[in-house]
Parts: structure tokens; sequence; C-alpha cells
């Protein structure tokens, strides 16, 4: 990693997202052959998350039988939580290595890592095998992607899954997108009643015409979260307004917040973004 980010042609070596990770790592002075996972107290092993996540975990677990892979979900500081194995062999060489639920996988504590560093990213985010800062971890190739609350728009955690190098298939991009959809309509079906309520009261008061256009999905990080902050702002306000953010790009977001009231006197915020 130090030798990469010292040359002039790390952009040509690495790809972005992995060169962006070192250099936090190497800012936050993470050192590869010093990296130890940490073993946490106090973790929430029945959170809403994992709840909502087990019937789709063990649907997974049926998949992914018999090959070299696993499947691992995280809360939102990248402590591990659940997780389902294939073969025995991958069984035998996780727990070696301690990826049991209890130990954090954030970024600052193990350096790139699919967990912690899709956490950082806010988005799918794949490490492949020497990749990682872990030593230990380069035997593998992982995907992960963040889970969130469509009631909130908060991160919960991460799903991931994980394949012995080179073993990695075209089919594992999809099997996490459906995945991540699964869990998502779940944490909304968990939820209390009171949101539910509310969040379908506004997705039925939206009209076409209030929203001029959507906001991309490929907005660069720094704006995407600029109007994540700019939305928890809102709703703590707890009262209707608006805001600008001017975006890298020159263009201008508008962020507003709307109250919504439900059946039964319920009330709550719910906030729209668009880019014009």
């Amino acid at each position: 990693m130090e030798l990469i980010l010292s040359t002039t042609s790390a952009e040509q070596a690495v790809r972005a997202p992995i060169l962006n990770s070192w250099q936090r790592c190497q800012n936050a002075g993470l050192i590869p052959g010093a990296v130890r996972v940490r073993l946490l107290d106090d973790l929430d092993l029945d959170s809403i998350l994992v709840r909502a996540a087990q019937p789709i975990l063990d649907r997974l677990q049926i998949e992914i039988a018999d090959t070299p892979s696993g499947v691992f979900l995280s809360d939102a500081s990248g402590a591990l939580t659940r997780r389902i194995l294939g073969e025995t062999a991958m069984q035998r060489t996780v727990d070696g290595l301690g990826v049991l639920p209890g130990f954090s996988y954030a970024e600052a504590d193990i350096g790139t890592n699919a967990i912690g560093s899709a956490l950082l990213e806010r988005r799918t985010y794949l490490v492949a095998g020497s990749e990682h800062l872990w030593e230990e971890f380069q035997q593998f190739d992982a995907v992960g992607s963040p889970v969130r609350n469509p009631l909130t728009g908060r991160t919960e955690g991460v799903l991931c899954i994980a394949a012995m190098s080179e073993r990695m298939n075209a089919q594992v991009k999809p099997m996490m997108r459906r995945a991540i959809e699964e869990v998502e309509q779940s944490l909304v079906d968990l939820s209390a009643s009171r949101e539910r309520a509310l969040f379908t009261r506004f997705l039925n008061s939206r009209s076409p015409a209030v929203v001029p256009a959507s906001v991309p999905s490929d907005l660069p990080l720094r704006d995407r979260l600029a109007l994540e902050d700019a939305a928890v702002r809102l709703v703590a306000q707890g009262r209707e307004a608006m805001v600008e953010i001017a975006l890298t790009d020159g263009r201008t977001a508008t962020v507003v917040a709307q109250v919504v009231a439900g059946p039964a006197d319920l009330t709550g915020i719910a906030v729209q973004a668009w880019v014009s």
C-alpha cells in the first residue's frame, strides 16, 4: 500500500475507490501487518435490522450451500451481527480469522474492506483480493452494500457477500441487489404502525408536478452527504422548510421538508430533494 500511494501512477495502478480508502487508512496510521479485529461490548444482536434480515439470510443460506462463499450482516458501526456460510472449508477459514458476530469491521479498525468502506462511501463497494488492507482478508473477494431504512433514510448496516478470490461470479451483484431490496422492505414491514401510516400517506400524497426532477443516482459522495445532512437538519426543525444546496458541478439541489398528517392526528416530517 505504501509503495503504491507514493508513486505518481497510483491512480493507474489502483481503482479510485480503493485508492481513496487506502489514503484514509494511511492518514489514520493503520499498518497492514498490525491490523487486528476488535471485539465490541453490548452489541445488539436482535436489532430491527437483524430481525428484518433473518428471513432473507435463511433463503441465502440455501442459495450459497456448498459454495466457497459467505454472507455477512453488520450494523451501522461496522460490527458483525450475523453470518451464513457455504461449504465447510469456508467456515473453517473465517472461524480462524475471527469473522464472528461481535467483532468490528469498521474501516478505522481493519482498513479497506467491503463492510467498513461501504459504510464510509455510502454505496456498494467491491474489494478484491490484495485490495484489502488486512493481509488475512486478501484471500477473499467481497462486495458490500448499505442497507437503508426507507422510512427514515438512515443507514442501518451493510450486507456483504464474500467468496474465495477469483471464485466470485456474475450472479453476486444481482443476488445482492435483490437481497438489499428484500431487507429494506422487511424493515418497512417491521417498523412501527405510526411510521408506516405516515410513510403511506406521504407516498399517496405525492404528485409528479411537485417534483420536477429526481436526484441523480451518480451524485458525487460530497454532494450526497450534503443532501443527507440538509435533510437531517430539516427533520430536526419539525416544520415545513426549504433549503438550496450548491452542488460541485454547478447545479442546485432543492431540499424540502413537508409536514405529513396521518390518521388519528399522527404527524411527521417527510423530505424530498431534486436537482435543477
